[in-house]
């Protein structure tokens, strides 16, 4: 087609149809534009929730490893205080020959953790042994002490029992002519007569029968080991002999006390052992240093190895 042909309405056209394809291309272009943006914003979206999905699945494995090692802290520490108390009860059990020497083990060493918090003692002032093995004045013989304990006012040696029912202390042949069954008893049990002795009467409650038994051991035994102790470690005073009678359960039994001995004291329950050493041992006077004391459990170290 000859150019020189063209009217101005064929311009007019070609312009429209070049403005028409610019257009398009621009619009093109802008599309492309949005849809890179759209992909950009849609990749940020993207990167920001994996990273914060991330950050939450760090934050809650940082939150139960924080949680694990507090239980596991937790438990350590529950277990070794669970171990402590477990070699305590262990080691109580294998110094007491019956449930009656084990208690008493508890009682006396919680009487001096007490005073101890509560400001009453030092540590070093009370000493609490048990299960204590002495060499006899016969040389083939060993003698066994129950409880120990030690203090700046004396030492004082525990011959404990657990009971229930009714116990007859310090009894012989002077209680016969006052009751008739006493010498029964001793017959049947084969009780030396002239030497005070201990004896429950219990009740079996399913064979609702009454029935006597000897405590074996009496105040004479007691006194003889206070004194080889006394030799022993050759203390300075006399050890003060302490027959303990404690109840299995409460209101469990009752005691008679016939014995004219005044140098064995005698403590019935838990209540009077504790206010005989808080009451009396430490108000008396002091017999014994901090350095007196620990050589004593020195020498008791020595023989028990």
């Amino acid at each position: 087609m000859d150019l020189s042909q063209l009217t101005p309405l064929h311009y007019g056209l070609i312009a429209l149809g070049v403005l028409a394809l610019l257009f398009l291309i621009l619009w093109l272009l802008s599309a492309s534009k949005r849809k890179r943006e759209q992909e950009a914003l849609r990749l940020q979206h993207e990167r920001e929730r994996e990273s914060l999905a991330v950050s939450l699945e760090e934050q809650a494995e940082q939150k139960r490893q924080e949680q694990a090692e507090q239980f596991s802290r937790e438990r350590h520490a529950l277990n070794d205080e669970l171990s402590k108390q477990s070699t305590k009860i262990d080691s109580l059990k294998l110094l007491s020959k019956d449930g009656g020497e084990y208690l008493t083990d508890f009682t006396l060493i919680q009487l001096k953790e007490r005073l101890v918090r509560n400001e009453r003692i030092r540590p070093e002032d009370m000493h609490v042994l048990a299960n204590i093995f002495l060499p006899g004045r016969d040389l083939k013989r060993t003698e066994r002490l129950s409880h120990l304990v030690m203090t700046r006012t004396g030492v004082y040696l525990l011959d404990s029992h657990y009971w229930k029912g009714h116990i007859y202390h310090g009894v012989d042949q002077s209680q016969f002519s006052v009751d008739p069954m006493f010498e029964h008893v001793f017959n049947l049990l084969d009780l030396d007569k002239y030497i005070e002795q201990s004896i429950a009467m219990e009740r079996d409650e399913e064979r609702d029968i009454v029935y006597f038994k000897s405590l074996k051991h009496n105040i004479e035994d007691l006194k003889r080991r206070a004194e080889l102790l006394q030799e022993t470690l050759n203390l300075k005073y006399p050890v003060t002999p302490i027959m303990y009678f404690n109840k299995e359960g409460h209101d469990a039994g009752t005691m008679d006390n016939y014995s004219r001995d005044k140098n064995v004291k005698v403590i019935v329950g838990e209540e009077e052992l504790e206010t005989f050493f808080e009451k009396y041992v430490f108000h008396g006077r002091f017999q014994y240093s901090i350095e007196e004391l620990a050589g004593m459990l020195d020498d008791i170290e020595h023989l028990n190895p």
